[in-house]
């Protein structure tokens, strides 16, 4: 509001000053050579700009006034408004889901070195079984499918009880990462060794080696091996 005093003073001032010339110009001796009509008419027209011209400055500050009184609450920072009970609970309930990078990168690792190892164990492609473990269960020895497959390299139970003895000849523990790495590696190898083909060993790893012998890919596992193989191009 001084701000505005101050404009609308010296719009006051400048009327003032415009009516002291004219007056001037009427008692000087120039001016009586003057028409008093248009003196007159010269003198409305400067009252009625100064007037326009203090309404104008009037309306902007009212203007700006309005403004700033409305927009003091938004600039208030978010952090500074108290959290509820129930914001507090969906913050600590989106934490628990997304563990720290550095957590998540451990467990990785971890799975990373398992499987690398099993896979040089039975003398294939460590960047193929990455692939297969990642395309499986991303990695994640804890996750299990609908149908029961476990862990890394998502075994089947009955595939774990008859291909441990069978392949590594020992019992296996699926929910244990090593093993789950070991026997899911020994299977893939095993599907290799049969077909001699990359693209059918993943197909019988997904689909079933008789099944696939009886019918040949189907729609989903030719999108699962190609998947894979695209996948395990792109690995370090």
């Amino acid at each position: 509001m001084p701000k505005l005093r101050r404009v609308l003073g010296g719009a006051l001032l400048t009327a003032a000053a415009t009516a002291l010339t004219v007056k001037g110009a009427l008692t000087s001796p120039i001016g009586a050579l003057v028409p008093t009509d248009q003196l007159q008419h010269d003198l409305r027209a400067a009252k009625d700009a100064t007037v326009t011209q203090s309404k104008t400055v009037l309306t902007q500050a009212q203007q700006r006034l309005l403004a700033a009184i409305v927009r003091a609450p938004s600039e208030v920072s978010p952090s500074a408004a108290p959290m509820s009970n129930g914001q507090v609970a969906a913050a600590e309930s989106k934490a628990r889901e997304n563990p720290e990078p550095s957590v998540r990168g451990a467990a990785h690792v971890n799975a990373n070195r398992i499987l690398r190892e099993a896979a040089l164990r039975h003398q294939l492609d460590p960047k193929l079984v990455l692939a297969v473990s990642y395309w499986e269960s991303g990695w994640d020895q804890s996750r299990v499918s609908e149908t029961g497959a476990v862990g890394l390299m998502q075994v089947e139970p009955a595939t774990a009880q008859e291909a441990g003895p069978a392949l590594l000849g020992r019992s296996v523990d699926i929910t244990d990462a090593y093993d789950n790495a070991d026997v899911g590696t020994a299977v893939l190898k095993q599907d290799f060794d049969a077909f001699h083909d990359p693209a059918m060993a993943l197909a019988a790893y997904y689909q079933g080696p008789t099944s696939l012998r009886a019918y040949g890919m189907f729609p989903d596992t030719q999108q699962y091996v190609q998947g894979i193989l695209d996948l395990a191009a792109r690995m370090n």
